[in-house]
C-alpha cells in the first residue's frame, strides 16, 4: 500500500459525516419552522427568500461533500483490489 493514500478512507468518511450533519440540521430547521398546516412560516417575504436561498446554497455544498466522500471512499476500495 502506497503512503500517499493513507488519507483517502478518513477523508472520505469525515466528508460523508459533514455532509449528512448539514443536510440534517438543515432538514431539521426546515421542520421546526412548519406550522399546523404544514407549510413553513417566515415572518418577512425577504427573510424568506434570504434563508431559503442561503439553506439551497449550503444543501448543494452538502450534497457535494456527500458525493466526494463517496467517490474517495470508492477509489480507496477500488485500489485495495489486487488484480
Amino acid at each position: 500500500m502506497r503512503t500517499y493514500h493513507n488519507n483517502i478512507i478518513p477523508i472520505g468518511l469525515l466528508l460523508l459525516a459533514v455532509g449528512f450533519t448539514i443536510r440534517y440540521q438543515i432538514g431539521r430547521r426546515r421542520f421546526n419552522r412548519r406550522g399546523i398546516g404544514g407549510l413553513q412560516q417566515f415572518s418577512t417575504y425577504s427573510r424568506f427568500i434570504f434563508i431559503m436561498t442561503i439553506e439551497r446554497v449550503i444543501y448543494f455544498i452538502a450534497t457535494l461533500f456527500l458525493w466526494a466522500g463517496l467517490f474517495l471512499l470508492a477509489l480507496a476500495g477500488i485500489q485495495s483490489i489486487k488484480f
